[in-house]
């Protein structure tokens, strides 16, 4: 087949991520017929979801009607590295935070048009704010989501708020001008935006590419009065720092 018919639907997802897992080191070469026995999938079905990911160029066909995973999945797997680098990199520092501060201590990524908390160390209070690791959370409210939009390029940026701008002009300007001073300072600080009695102070995880994810500590108002919020954000500004540091070692 030449090309793809559309893939859609939650069941075609896992039947084109079936045909992506069936490849391995020592299966690297497969033909349609042996995607159909190793997946399960018939194999009119499969011949589909092979040209659509031809078409994507994830996969490559080879001698003999055979196909092979394509580079372009070397950028995937080194991205999955990356996050797991950070995530590991991240851990001891947010554990020090969370005892320093009492309170939950969340990385947050951008994925797609969300921020995701991809991991999180919890307070020891009985009253802690929770954010589930996976959970996705809009970019026009809190500190990281600013964080975020600053990683964006102004292209990305401005094409992910043209709906907010679009409802409320003046909200959309407000934001991009916080989020290049954001952008200018590597840190941020909110308050109630997301949750009613909560401040959060953000500070920016970067490399030499740039801005990778947010460290956040977001505290209930009754353990973060404004006289401890210079303290608070300091200490997360510091600990951000220390895991940028790690991650310039990490890729010396």
């Amino acid at each position: 087949m030449s090309s793809s018919a559309p893939v859609r639907g939650a069941e075609s997802a896992r039947r084109v991520l079936a045909v992506l897992m069936a490849f391995t080191k020592e299966r690297h070469t497969l033909s349609a017929r042996d995607l159909a026995e190793v997946t399960g999938i018939p194999l009119p079905s499969v011949y589909r979801y092979v040209a659509f990911l031809r078409d994507t160029g994830l996969l490559v066909g080879a001698d003999q009607g055979g196909y092979h995973l394509s580079a372009r999945l070397i950028q995937l797997a080194q991205a999955a590295e990356a996050a797991e680098t950070l995530v590991d990199l991240a851990d001891p520092v947010m554990r020090r935070l969370a005892a320093e501060t009492g309170e939950t201590v969340i990385l947050v990524r951008l994925v797609g048009s969300s921020a995701v908390c991809v991991h999180r160390v919890e307070s020891s209070h009985r009253l802690r704010t929770s954010y589930e690791p996976g959970q996705p959370m809009s970019l026009e409210h809190g500190a990281s989501a600013r964080i975020l939009l600053a990683s964006m390029s102004p292209e990305a940026r401005h094409a992910y708020l043209e709906p907010l701008a679009a409802r409320d002009p003046a909200a959309a300007a407000r934001l991009e001008e916080e989020v290049v001073l954001v952008e200018e300072r590597g840190w941020e600080c909110s308050e109630e935006e997301i949750d009613m009695g909560i401040w959060a102070a953000a500070a920016a995880v970067r490399d030499s590419t740039g801005i990778l994810a947010s460290l956040s500590v977001p505290s209930p108002l009754v353990r973060a009065p404004a006289a401890k919020q210079h303290r608070l954000l300091g200490q997360v500004r510091a600990a951000a720092e220390e895991v940028n540091e790690l991650l310039r070692s990490a890729h010396r």
